[in-house]
């Protein structure tokens, strides 16, 4: 039972914005925690309160939620992993205690120890998908344009290969043609391993995007955008296979015109079907 009121920290991109203006319509009040470094929209239209935070200040996050009486949060939004190496001297002492008790700084390991550290405090968080399931990507074709036989068996194979990808808790992309993978995401993000497969293979490459196998739903699902799809057109690629029901498409209408008219086919498909 969610109550009338939520935090949320907010990263980069869209999603804190659909999320928040989704949780005030069912009339849930929402404090927006901004992570300043990363942060890209206005929430302040939407949100009760908005107090922006360094990625550095985990203490002062949470005397901030425990101040609002918040006992639920979400964290929606993309948050560079750089700033883990580059501002590493910079946290301050809770947040350091918490990177003291990590055997490694994969992205899971982070994230599960921060929600400890929230749930210490009688801090919930919930899923990023509170509020907005209805921008999950349903199983079946999301254009309208139909694979090819070869394209669609470099799907599943792509599929395959990035589950196995985000299970070692590499990345959750992987770009491949005929078969052969030709560029894995790592800490650079999907947009720059997009680029880096186009500049060793000119046109016809497929983009494969999955979730773990043990995903937690509260953080890093799997989302495409406008910005993915245009980095794919930019590169004369054939299609992209995302998992369905575990990945957020945003702009789906505007993503649906702009792939047609490239002739790029978009496919969700269940790893059961692989």
């Amino acid at each position: 039972m969610i109550n009338d009121k939520v935090g949320l920290i907010a990263g980069y991109g869209k999603l804190p914005l659909i999320w928040t203006k989704a949780a005030v319509q069912k009339e849930v009040d929402v404090h927006v925690f901004p992570i300043k470094e990363e942060y890209s929209t206005d929430l302040l239209s939407y949100a009760k309160t908005v107090d922006l935070i360094s990625v550095t200040e985990l203490n002062k996050l949470i005397d901030k939620i425990k101040g609002y009486n918040i006992k639920e949060i979400g964290m929606i939004g993309k948050v560079e992993k750089k700033h883990l190496f580059n501002n590493r001297n910079n946290f301050d002492l809770r947040f350091q205690n918490v990177l003291n008790q990590l055997d490694n700084f994969n992205d899971q390991s982070i994230m599960l120890q921060l929600i400890k550290e929230f749930e210490k405090e009688g801090i919930e968080v919930l899923k990023q998908t509170e509020f907005i399931k209805k921008i999950l990507a349903e199983d079946g074709l999301i254009n309208n344009i139909e694979p090819s036989l070869d394209i669609f068996e470099d799907m599943k194979h792509g599929l395959k290969v990035a589950k196995i990808m985000a299970d070692l808790d590499i990345g959750q992309t992987v770009l491949l043609k005929d078969k052969t993978i030709i560029a894995v995401e790592a800490v650079e993000g999907t947009d720059l391993t997009i680029k880096r497969a186009g500049n060793l293979v000119s046109s016809n490459l497929i983009m494969a995007k999955t979730s773990r196998s043990d995903q937690d739903l509260r953080f890093d699902i799997p989302t495409i955008g406008i910005d993915t799809l245009e980095n794919l057109i930019a590169i004369s690629a054939a299609g992209l296979v995302i998992e369905a029901d575990k990945t957020i498409i945003l702009d789906k209408k505007e993503i649906i015109k702009k792939a047609d008219k490239a002739n790029l086919s978009i496919m969700s498909v269940s790893l059961k079907e692989v």
